[in-house]
């Protein structure tokens, strides 16, 4: 590393305070399609936040919105404790990473990120630049061309670009869609370690679930321009609050039944004859119909009954079974319910074979208990 790049290095290190962001009511409308609708958001300063749905759920409009490249139809957008609902975007503390990453081909690497910087006549522009490129390890990668960057060094360079003038905020819409996939997986890694070590505040676009819950903080998943569900990413998965985003964050197994008994802590259900039970707690409904829910991973598949009284029960006839490395994915059908599904590891005889009839068993305070007008399908991913 030459001198000018290790004393420019050292400012722009440190770490810098992320400012917190308010959407207040937002709504997006476009003649009589309604993209966002009555959004509100509250994104502490520092935090690596993601808004996580299928195409056509607002995500990006929302996103779109923050950086002032869409002006919306009713509500207020406020970064640390400003309005900037009307302010044009290059006037907003906020900077955007896209999918295409949109470099200069003609330019090289250190041009491409000192250019924003340039423009606003900065005499620390190549300075800044170098400095930018070593916090996303690229220094060495300077006087190249974009065109001769792996996918995953030009994004490297986008982010540096957005980096490089410090925003209070980083917008980052689908950044990693143009990825393979161990690329993908690298730069989740990556991109986590530097928003640790900047401490800005990132608001990150995506419909991969897995991108979302190993990145975020915190998770809002969005579904027809309102937000269904928010919190930390482990606290959706075990504990959904809606059929969307039990299905739509990983596999449920979704069941409906009539509440027959609320004792103390836990209820009981009945789900097609059976006696399902759950905490209270868990159940966002607690008498009437309900939908019952449990994760695939959380049953056990065996050749006999459990004989534990106090676990959670049901048999079926085993419709499929997908081999798939360590686990074996197998399809139940249960009489009366539907095709449930579960994994068993691969440690030796397998539980059952296509045809045969196994029983499935798991502790109740794995359960949860969803609103009984959601319907079991919500959320489901068509193919």
């Amino acid at each position: 590393m030459d001198t000018e790049t290790q004393n420019a290095v050292t400012p722009a290190h440190p770490r810098s305070e992320g400012a917190n962001l308010t959407l207040r009511n937002i709504s997006k409308r476009f003649a009589e399609f309604i993209a966002v609708d009555q959004l509100n958001l509250e994104v502490p300063s520092g935090k690596f936040f993601a808004l996580l749905g299928p195409s056509g759920c607002g995500k990006s409009t929302t996103l779109r919105m923050i950086a002032g490249l869409e002006a919306p139809s009713e509500g207020s957008i406020s970064i640390a404790g400003q309005d900037v609902t009307e302010l044009p975007s290059y006037k907003r503390p906020v900077n955007t990473v896209f999918q295409s990453y949109a470099l200069f081909p003609h330019m090289t690497v250190l041009e491409n990120v000192a250019y924003g910087l340039k423009r606003q006549k900065d005499r620390e522009a190549t300075p800044k630049a170098k400095a930018a490129l070593q916090m996303v390890e690229l220094g060495h990668l300077a006087s190249r061309k974009p065109v001769q960057l792996s996918g995953g060094q030009q994004q490297r360079v986008a982010l540096a670009r957005a980096l490089v003038n410090r925003p209070q905020v980083l917008l980052l819409d689908e950044p990693l869609g143009a990825l393979d996939m161990k690329l993908r997986r690298q730069m989740q890694l990556e991109l986590k370690t530097i928003q640790t070590e900047v401490g800005l505040t990132f608001i990150h676009v995506t419909h991969d679930q897995e991108e979302a819950m190993t990145m975020a903080d915190e998770v809002a998943v969005m579904n027809e321009g309102r937000i269904e569900q928010m919190g930390p990413p482990r606290e959706l998965y075990e504990l959904p609050r809606t059929a969307f985003v039990a299905n739509f964050l990983g596999k449920s197994n979704l069941m409906r039944g009539m509440v027959s008994q609320a004792s103390g802590l836990m209820l009981s259900v009945d789900v097609a004859g059976n006696r399902i039970l759950l905490p209270a707690s868990r159940a966002v409904e607690t008498s009437g119909e309900i939908v019952v829910g449990v994760r695939p991973e959380k049953l056990q598949i065996t050749a006999v009954e459990e004989s534990n009284p106090e676990l959670n029960k049901l048999n079926g006839i085993v419709k499929d079974a997908s081999f798939t490395g360590t686990t074996t994915e197998y399809l139940i059908e249960v009489p009366g319910i539907g095709t449930l599904g579960t994994f068993s590891q691969n440690r030796g005889q397998q539980p059952g074979e296509v045809g045969q009839r196994v029983y499935l068993s798991w502790d109740p305070v794995h359960t949860f208990g969803l609103p009984g007008s959601d319907r079991e399908t919500d959320g489901v991913q068509q193919l």
